[in-house]
């Protein structure tokens, strides 16, 4: 029997930059919805590490920039 030869997925499809724009603009008002409930910081943080067993500092990381994404990766615009 021959070996089997596997064949490469295609590449992934090119998603157009106002598209990443626009997803951007959404995780950041998730961030923000989630910053005005009434959870600090300290308890989401302890209730990702409980779930995912990360280390707090590394969800701290990722949680402060998600915060700063939108700043840090769009240009001023209209919304």
């Amino acid at each position: 029997m021959p070996p089997q030869i596997k064949q490469p997925p295609p590449p992934a499809k090119e998603v157009p930059a106002e598209v990443i724009a626009t997803d951007i603009s959404r995780i950041a008002e998730a961030m923000k919805a989630m910053n005005s409930t009434r959870l600090t910081r300290r308890a989401i943080i302890a209730l990702i590490h409980d779930n995912s067993k990360l280390p707090k500092k590394t969800i701290e990381i990722v949680l402060n920039n998600l915060d700063s994404l939108e700043a840090t990766w769009l240009k001023p615009g209209k919304r």
